[in-house]
């Protein structure tokens, strides 16, 4: 199996990127269609950017997440279990808590890559799940 084959998902600023005019929209967009899930999380956060920083309409943002959640329909949820790995790997890596949160889903959900231009490249997750920025 190559790297490409591999189970893979994606940081907010990827989804970000995909539903945007950015010049990064269509490589995100195309990392994102061969996501194997998201983490609910990517929503919030998609969310989040929407509404505070580029003062999307709710309804614009209501869109836009059943548009990710067309593109990419297995959503993974964040337990308890993912929750205490956040915090071991936070502590572990040096990351900031939500970072090490969308990490441990991706471990969860057995994500062999995460594609994130905000974490540091190259970095392997408990021998199992590596960061890649796909932009650099």
């Amino acid at each position: 199996m190559t790297a490409s084959q591999e189970p893979a998902t994606v940081d907010t600023n990827i989804a970000v990127y995909a539903l945007s005019t950015d010049d990064r929209a269509d490589r995100s967009s195309a990392l994102l269609r061969s996501s194997a899930f998201l983490s609910v999380q990517v929503l919030n956060e998609y969310a989040n950017v929407a509404l505070r920083k580029r003062r999307d309409p709710w309804d614009v943002v209501a869109a836009d997440l059943i548009a990710l959640r067309d593109i990419v329909p297995r959503i993974l949820a964040i337990d308890d279990h993912a929750s205490r790995e956040a915090l071991r790997i936070g502590e572990r890596y040096r990351l900031s808590f939500y970072d090490a949160l969308m990490l441990a889903v991706a471990l969860a959900g057995d994500a062999r890559t995460f594609y994130s231009e905000d974490m540091q490249d190259g970095l392997v997750i408990d021998g199992r799940l590596r960061i890649v920025d796909p932009f650099r």
